[in-house]
């Protein structure tokens, strides 16, 4: 699971990687943890030895410097690619060591275009490549609606493709069929108006604040943290926003699970059986899978414990096919 951090020069990505990493990074990648209120309160209630949350990589995309063969923006480019959601940061702070004033606007607008164009460039060398070796048919329709969307702006995460299609354009690592989070960096006590932006917002989300702040805040408390988003008038700590919203865009979910030893968030793909959730705990549990049981986390917090739980009939007995859900607390019986 990766997302990566991306933006124009000067508009604040290491800062948002620190900030998002608690202050603790590797150069341009981190380990983030997903700030999820549901592991906290159900230690309140197991009061393990160990609490463990979910986790995924965040990684800065640096700019280079152009060679004689690539441009910058060319070579950026291609860095960025294989990424599961882009945290696209753009300046709406003003700064002396930047010579153009801020305009969130005009960089959001550069990187869109470049974007289309460079995957209106990587299909144009697909039909070219066809020629020596034919396309299926699904591949070649699949190709030719992306080429029609772009040519009309539009990115290709907000096009709806075929399964099949789907499949056949997953090779090509399109940089508009990536999910993308907007995260504008503002002046200290500055509100941003996401009025401004127009219709460039399209389908992101978008959170505005000052990502320095930020950075110093995600060291503090967690109830700390909580007074400074209402204070900016957030629905909670930016970092704790952009984490759930990025786990979301990758496709990903957490089911839990808990004891007197551990409480732990598992990560895993939204549609995955009991089955394969359970290879995310230990291979041995996949392979020898019995049974899982298996209840709502809001069932278990309106009944305060498993066995409550048990006794009124909602923990459940589910087998390998079950599709676990989003904050469901997992016991799995296997045999080895």
């Amino acid at each position: 699971m990766e997302s990566r951090i991306i933006g124009l020069k000067g508009s604040g990505k290491s800062i948002l990687l620190s900030a998002l990493a608690e202050g603790r990074t590797d150069g341009t990648i981190a380990t983030v943890r997903l700030a999820d209120e549901r592991i906290r309160r159900l230690s309140e209630i197991f009061k393990p030895k160990k609490t463990v949350y979910g986790e995924f990589t965040v990684k800065e995309a640096v700019w280079p410097d152009a060679t004689a063969r690539k441009g910058a923006m060319e070579r950026y480019l291609d860095q960025i690619q294989g990424a599961q959601v882009f945290l696209h940061v753009v300046r709406a702070f003003e700064s002396p060591m930047l010579a153009d004033p801020a305009d969130p606007a005009r960089d959001l607008q550069e990187l869109d275009e470049q974007f289309i164009l460079s995957d209106l460039l990587a299909i144009e060398r697909a039909f070219e490549r066809a020629r020596k070796a034919p396309l299926s048919d699904q591949a070649k329709k699949g190709l030719e609606r992306a080429r029609d969307a772009l040519e009309s702006d539009t990115p290709l995460r907000k096009v709806e493709f075929e399964d099949t299609e789907s499949r056949e354009l997953r090779s090509y690592a399109f940089l508009t069929g990536v999910s993308q989070l907007l995260l504008v960096n503002t002046d200290s006590g500055e509100e941003f108006d996401p009025a401004s932006l127009g219709e460039l917002a399209q389908d992101r989300s978008l959170v505005a604040f000052p990502f320095p702040e930020a950075a110093e805040v995600s060291r503090l408390s967690a109830e700390e943290q909580t007074e400074f988003a209402e204070a900016m008038g957030l629905p909670g700590p930016p970092t704790a926003i952009i984490t759930q919203a990025a786990f979301g865009a990758m496709g990903m979910i957490s089911f839990f699970t808990v004891g007197e030893d551990e409480v732990r968030a598992w990560p895993i793909n939204r549609g995955t059986s009991a089955r394969e959730a359970a290879g995310a705990v230990h291979s041995d549990i996949e392979r020898g899978f019995i049974r899982a049981e298996v209840v709502g986390y809001d069932e278990l917090m309106e009944r305060g414990s498993l066995k409550a739980c048990k006794d009124s009939g909602v923990l459940r007995i589910e087998g390998k096919d079950y599709v676990v859900r989003d904050g469901e607390i997992v016991h799995y019986r296997f045999n080895v």
